[in-house]
This record gives C-alpha cells, sequence and structure tokens, in this order.
C-alpha cells in the first residue's frame, strides 16, 4: 500500500511538472525569410597556372620563371599592375606519359607556378583571357566575380529578409485568428548550416564585343516568433 501512494505520488509530480513546462513553453511559429540581389561585377578574380616541361629540372624551373616574368610583363602593357597579380605556389618534379603498354614513362621535369590576378576593372577581363591564352604553357583555372561594396549590400539584404519573414508570419498567424508577437530566437542560413549569403558569379551576354560579369547574392534568415491571442 505504502509503495503504491509513492508511485501515485511521483506520477502525480511528473504530471505537475509536464503541465508547468507546457504553460512556460510560449506558442510560436517559425518562418522564413530571404532576399536575392543579381548585380554587375565591379571586380574579378583570376586564378591560373603556367606548367613548364623541359629535360631537366633546371631547365624546367628557368623556363617558368621566364614565363612568369613574361606574363607580369603583357599584362602591364594592359593596365594590370604587378602588385595585382601574385604567386602562390611553385611545384617541381617529375613528368610522366603513358607508354605504349600503358606503363608510367618519364618523360623529363615540371616546373608549375600557381597564380592569381586581380582586375579592379571587369573590362579589361576578354584582355587578360587573350593574353593568357597566348601561351601553350598557361592555363586560367578560374575566374570569380565580386563586389567591392559588398558588405553593404549584405547588410541591406539581411535586413529584407527580416522583414519578409516579419510579414510571412504575420499573414500565417492572421489565418487562424492569431498575432505575432516579439521575436523569440533569429537565425542565418534557415537552420540549414549554410552561411547566410551565397555567392553566385556568372558571365552574362556579350554586350559592345565585352562579356561582364554578374554577382548573385542570397540572404536567408529563419525567425521564431511568439504567437499571442
Amino acid at each position: 500500500m505504502k509503495q503504491t501512494l509513492l508511485i501515485l505520488l511521483a506520477l502525480t509530480a511528473l504530471s505537475a511538472e509536464a503541465e508547468d513546462a507546457d504553460r512556460s513553453e510560449p506558442r510560436s511559429i517559425t518562418v522564413t525569410g530571404n532576399a536575392e540581389r543579381i548585380l554587375p561585377a565591379d571586380r574579378v578574380r583570376i586564378s591560373g597556372s603556367l606548367r613548364s616541361v623541359r629535360e631537366d629540372l633546371a631547365a624546367a624551373r628557368n623556363a617558368s620563371q621566364e614565363g612568369f616574368a613574361a606574363l607580369v610583363k603583357g599584362l602591364g602593357e594592359l593596365g594590370v599592375t604587378s602588385e595585382k597579380i601574385e604567386l602562390e605556389n611553385h611545384s617541381l618534379g617529375r613528368e610522366y606519359e603513358q607508354g605504349r603498354d600503358g606503363e608510367r614513362v618519364a618523360k623529363g621535369f615540371f616546373s608549375q607556378r600557381q597564380f592569381t590576378i586581380e582586375l579592379d576593372d571587369p573590362s579589361l577581363l576578354e584582355l587578360v583571357h587573350g593574353s593568357l591564352a597566348e601561351s601553350a604553357e598557361i592555363t586560367a583555372d578560374q575566374t570569380i566575380f565580386s563586389r567591392k561594396d559588398e558588405i553593404e549590400v549584405r547588410k541591406e539584404l539581411r535586413q529584407i529578409a527580416l522583414s519578409a519573414a516579419l510579414e510571412k508570419a504575420g499573414a500565417m498567424a492572421a489565418v487562424y485568428g492569431q498575432k505575432i508577437g516579439k521575436p523569440l530566437k533569429m537565425s542565418e542560413g534557415g537552420g540549414f548550416g549554410s552561411a547566410m549569403f551565397n555567392k553566385r558569379n556568372s558571365i552574362s551576354a556579350p554586350v559592345f564585343g565585352e562579356a561582364g560579369g554578374r554577382v548573385t547574392l542570397d540572404a536567408l534568415v529563419e525567425v521564431t516568433f511568439e504567437l499571442v491571442e
């Protein structure tokens, strides 16, 4: 009898705690808000590499060094200063090719220099690509467009996304005769673990013989609002 009474008391206490928890937990609604803007790029970053293959290591190294110096000089004539050209990595090693029977055959040595070019004037992009293409040893690996005012644009997109979340929450709550109260929680990326602003790059259709770059910036937020009568 005593044991049964203790069990009943314990169950009653747990039930009371659950009811208190339900009463203390505010009713809420969680929504996402997003904003997007596509803008012309005003800055370009080109990543590339120069790979020279020769019979001996010294010759390969000298060839890549001379090739990189010629690259810097050629871009300088286009208006790209040497400060905008950065050598990021230099690697050396043996060069192999595939033989008739599939075996690896030593071909000589390679010297590879990886570099980046920063353009503050996107109109130079086609000229720079053309200059790089003149050398059989140079490869342009990647072109990334960006905006110099990206921080300011991000601030504006954040405000637009938060306002969109507020409007959406109000419209959804109104369907059930509810109103929204104060925000209880806010997060960037909509709870998907992504950064708030995802940058996408593209090349627009040619205009007057030149292709321009575009930057797409996205803002995504997730907000939980309190529901009130």
